[in-house]
């Protein structure tokens, strides 16, 4: 029996991990091992996966599909020997071409899934028209078979006709799926059934491609292993959203509880985490930024969100 495999892409903040673990809570039948890759040195992707336990792989510090050739080979063959899994998702970071991955679905063991690549409702025609990641959103749509529209239950209906119509002229080859506002499992689950076309699969290598968004995007880490006053830290992050296309993390708050944040499109989102899910490994937030000088604009949100995790850490009681 081969494990069928899927690719899963899509830029910073569209709802890749969101989409993992909706299948992850029963979409999919059988055992499945996802493969996590984050754009930065800790994983905190495999933190936000509420399924996470011996079947999550982290792969950190590069993309999965640039800059990690070693570490990939040794993971795909190892996943592809494996005789008790019906599926593996690769989760491709929010900054990598979900395409160069699609040649490991012909590789002995594995069966093709779809290059499923998640698109934001309210965010991507901005994307793609923005002169620094832009090109980045169109080489991953390019790549997809499935393109699934995500949150679409932000979003206008205006600004979801116009998203389907940019993803359309992006991926003309691909199936367009737009989210069900009302059940998005069954969304997922109808995104990943669909089967690699036969004309997309090619003999497997382990060419790798060129790094070709290291300029445009620079990331950084801020631990936070104590409490802290989530609030403080929700308001910083949105008063640097114009410096960041992405923050995401895992932080204690004052009552004692973990809370997942993501920042993406401007909009900060804060879930508690389950009770039952494991404390983070990686407690803390991973901010990215993008444009002409990422590296200025990181370090400028940076200073702002480590003073206040300072200060509220000070504040919280012990």
């Amino acid at each position: 029996m081969s494990t069928r495999l899927g690719i899963i892409g899509g830029y910073l903040g569209s709802g890749k991990s969101t989409l993992v673990n909706r299948l992850l809570a029963g979409a999919l039948p059988g055992r499945t091992a996802v493969v996590v890759n984050d754009f930065g040195s800790v994983n905190i992707d495999a933190d936000l996966i509420a399924a996470a336990d011996e079947d999550t792989i982290e792969l950190t510090n590069g993309c999965i599909c640039c800059q990690l050739g070693d570490d990939v080979a040794r993971t795909m063959t190892a996943l592809a020997a494996r005789t008790d899994l019906d599926n593996v998702l690769c989760e491709v970071s929010g900054v990598g071409d979900p395409g160069e991955l699609a040649t490991w679905r012909s590789y002995p063991g594995f069966a093709p899934g779809p290059v499923l690549v998640c698109a934001d409702a309210t965010d991507v025609v901005r994307l793609l028209r923005d002169m620094y990641v832009g090109d980045t959103v169109l080489r991953q749509l390019a790549a997809a078979e499935v393109v699934l529209l995500t949150k679409t239950d932000l979003a206008l209906s205006a600004e979801i006709a116009a998203a389907l119509d940019a993803c359309t002229a992006a991926a003309p080859e691909a199936r367009l799926l737009e989210q069900d506002r009302r059940h998005p499992e069954r969304s997922a689950a109808r995104a990943f059934a669909v089967d690699a076309p036969p004309e997309t699969e090619r003999p497997w290598n382990l060419a790798q491609a060129q790094d070709l968004h290291a300029d445009s995007h620079a990331t950084c880490t801020l631990a936070a292993s104590e409490p802290v006053e989530v609030e403080a830290v929700v308001r910083t992050l949105l008063e640097q959203a114009d410096r960041l296309v992405r923050a995401k993390g895992t932080l204690r708050g004052r009552d004692g509880r973990w809370h997942e944040l993501q920042l993406a499109a401007g909009r900060v989102e804060v879930l508690p985490r389950a009770a039952d899910s494991p404390s983070p490994a990686n407690p803390g937030l991973v901010l990215i930024a993008a444009g002409a000088d990422p590296t200025e604009s990181l370090q400028v949100a940076g200073v702002a969100l480590e003073e206040v995790l300072r200060a509220s850490r000070e504040t919280v009681p012990r």
